[in-house]
């Protein structure tokens, strides 16, 4: 996982921490990396995972995007 896919899944405070680590944060909750995966706390507003239709990325109270929900 690079930084780039962190920001997108809604750890926006994360940065780069030395030789290809990164410090997994979340300017909305404590955020944590369990097992490999970074997680939100339940309810944060940030927290972000990919559509059950089509893999785009959604906010996690969504199950669907747009285009799927049809």
């Amino acid at each position: 996982m690079n930084l780039r896919t962190l920001k997108t899944l809604g750890f926006d405070d994360s940065r780069r921490s030395g030789k290809g680590l990164y410090a997994v944060r979340c300017s909305q909750c404590a955020s944590c990396v369990v097992n490999g995966h970074p997680i939100h706390e339940r309810g944060c507003p940030n927290d972000m995972h990919e559509c059950h239709g089509c893999n785009e990325i959604i906010p996690a109270r969504q199950r669907y995007c747009e285009n799927c929900a049809i």
